[in-house]
């Protein structure tokens, strides 16, 4: 009879509370992300970004060689050109409007946005000369344009100059992120995408914790052994939210990037950090709501410590 409480009790948690509350602590743990522009904003605004972005990491990733409507460049030669003709915060203030026009949108149910890319266009026109003697100082191959019937080869400052002009010309004053005009389902305001995710966590977290102590209920008859299984298994799904928020602090993201070249993003200390703080943002999340989840479950599992065993239970 005690081995088909047991059984039941087991298929009870595994089958119900378990998924359940691990479901809404992952919930919990994403909503910061959800709630607001704020919290992805940041992760562009913040100097690390600004850092990458003159780092001459982004030229040991860059590739050989750079296409743009028939022009072949040096890969590495363009970005380091790039680079030193348009400053970063151009960069990092398109992405910023980009974020905030992606939550605008998300709030007016659209699955499109809009970027504003003539910041970036004046600021890669005005800076073409700059580009130029960057680029032909650090080239290791001409500048190749495509010609009906050849190609001609070239690595005078004004033919570059007047390309870079030309490709900041050609493009588009706002670009579009998604397919413009489709909508989908969400809530009326971004914002209440964030309350909806923490209402659903907080229920789900009640119903997972509520079934986790059924099924103990099922499986032990003591409360003292009762208080100790809930305990354990409340633990088990908020270790594995902590691991998941612990990871960044373990492991340095950067050295998971694996680069066309062979080159490990261990050996980029620039983009190292950028990967780094970037995953203990997200996993902030993860880190908070499996401490809180650890401490419920270990202050349960004290409590059967901390209540003396009857005799017959000693015994058993």
């Amino acid at each position: 009879m005690r081995g088909l409480r047991k059984l039941l009790g087991a298929v009870l948690y595994l089958f119900m509370a378990f998924p359940l509350l691990l479901g809404g602590l992952t919930l919990a743990s994403v909503r910061p992300l959800a709630s607001s522009s704020g919290t992805i904003k940041s992760m562009v605004t913040d100097q690390r970004f600004a850092t990458l972005l003159e780092s001459p990491d982004l030229v040991v990733m860059a590739p050989e060689t750079l296409e743009f409507g028939g022009t072949t460049l040096d890969g590495k030669a363009a970005v380091t050109a790039f680079q030193s003709s348009v400053p970063s915060r151009v960069i990092v203030a398109t992405a910023g409007e980009a974020v905030d026009s992606a939550f605008a949108a998300m709030e007016r149910r659209e699955a499109f946005f809009t970027v504003n890319a003539r910041p970036l266009k004046e600021a890669l026109r005005s800076g073409a000369p700059v580009f130029a003697d960057t680029y032909l100082a650090t080239a290791r191959l001409p500048v190749v344009v495509a010609l009906p019937g050849t190609a001609v080869a070239t690595s005078s400052k004004p033919a570059v100059t007047a390309l870079v002009v030309k490709t900041a010309d050609e493009q588009p004053d706002a670009w579009v992120v998604g397919e413009p005009g489709s909508r989908f389902e969400a809530p009326a305001r971004f914002g209440a995408l964030g309350a909806g995710l923490s209402g659903a966590s907080v229920w789900l977290i009640i119903t997972g914790t509520g079934l986790c102590f059924a099924s103990a209920l099922v499986a032990e008859s003591s409360w003292r052994r009762r208080l100790g299984l809930l305990g354990s298994r409340i633990l088990v799904p908020s270790i594995m939210v902590l691991i998941v928020g612990l990871v960044p602090h373990l492991i340095i993201p950067g050295g998971l990037v694996r680069l066309p070249s062979g080159v490990s993003g261990a050996t980029l200390p620039d983009l190292a950090e950028y990967l780094r703080f970037v995953s203990t943002k997200i996993g902030g999340g993860f880190l908070t709501a499996g401490l809180i989840g650890l401490g419920v479950g270990t202050a349960f599992v004290s409590a059967k410590r901390a209540i003396p065993a009857p005799e017959d239970e000693a015994m058993d």
